[in-house]
């Protein structure tokens, strides 16, 4: 299959799922590029930085597209969104330097286990009793470890911080619409922190800057931003149990995909 119509058919998907979910399309980019990059002609020890750090970088489009439309439908706090960005962003440059100490395979492992507790969370339908907290720590802090987690990961953190929202006391719809602001300063620092990080490895590679692969990211970001504006439209209306089951489902099976082309 053409290169460019993978790209741009994930795009489109993630763009869908980041508006209605309030994710950055994270979890249907980098399996995406994990098939896609040795393709491309990718050296096998840079494919899972490249793919998770291509991802990050797609996200900074994603998000303002997604977090634009749930805006002019007031369904961001910004007020929060400012409270919790300084601990996403340190989060975000700690967890792309830790990635520049790992193996591909650690870092692919890490997204599988992302996945599936993710996958777990939504198919419980746990909704924890609403629990206001008025100290600004609490969501620096949770703040720093959503950023760490989604730039391990190459996702936006709507999957890590949509249920601290909600048991925060915010409705869904204002808390996907929340997250999905959240993702830019995430993916922002994230993604430089990976072309920071593969700056000298990659320093000769055709179309990239240190692990982003930029051939990926245009043909994945024109169609994103065309769909994250209908997911977010849809997210005011659709039944949102069934949607958590399907992307729930889908977890499961690209995570056991990828586990499966490791060991097979």
């Amino acid at each position: 299959m053409d290169l460019w119509l993978i790209f741009s058919l994930s795009g489109a998907i993630a763009g869908f799922l980041a508006g209605l979910l309030g994710i950055g399309g994270g979890f249907i980019v980098v399996p995406v590029l994990l098939f896609a990059l040795p393709l491309a002609g990718i050296q096998q020890q840079y494919i899972a930085h490249m793919a998770v750090g291509t991802s990050l970088l797609c996200i900074c489009v994603t998000s303002i597209s997604s977090s634009f439309s749930h805006h002019k439908r007031q369904a961001v706090d910004w007020t929060l969104f400012w409270l919790i960005s300084p601990g996403l962003i340190i989060g975000a440059i700690t967890g792309s330097v830790l990635a520049g100490y790992l193996s591909g395979f650690w870092l692919v492992m890490f997204f599988v286990i992302g996945a599936f507790l993710t996958a777990i969370y939504l198919l419980s339908d746990y909704q924890p009793a609403p629990h206001q907290s008025s100290k600004s720590a609490v969501f620096v802090s949770y703040g720093g470890f959503t950023g760490l987690v989604s730039a391990l990961i190459g996702i936006g953190g709507g999957s890590v911080l949509v249920p601290f929202l909600v048991y925060q006391g915010k409705q869904m719809v204002k808390a996907v619409g929340t997250a999905a602001a959240c993702g830019f300063p995430i993916a922002l620092f994230s993604a430089a922190g990976y072309a920071v990080a593969g700056w000298k490895q990659t320093g000769d590679m055709a179309y990239s800057t240190g692990y982003l692969y930029w051939p990926a990211f245009l043909g994945i970001v024109v169609f994103s931003m065309l769909t994250a504006p209908l997911g977010a439209k849809l997210a005011h209306w659709l039944p949102e149990k069934k949607l958590k089951q399907i992307f729930a489902i889908f977890l499961l099976f690209t995570g056991s995909q990828i586990l499966y082309s490791y060991w097979q």
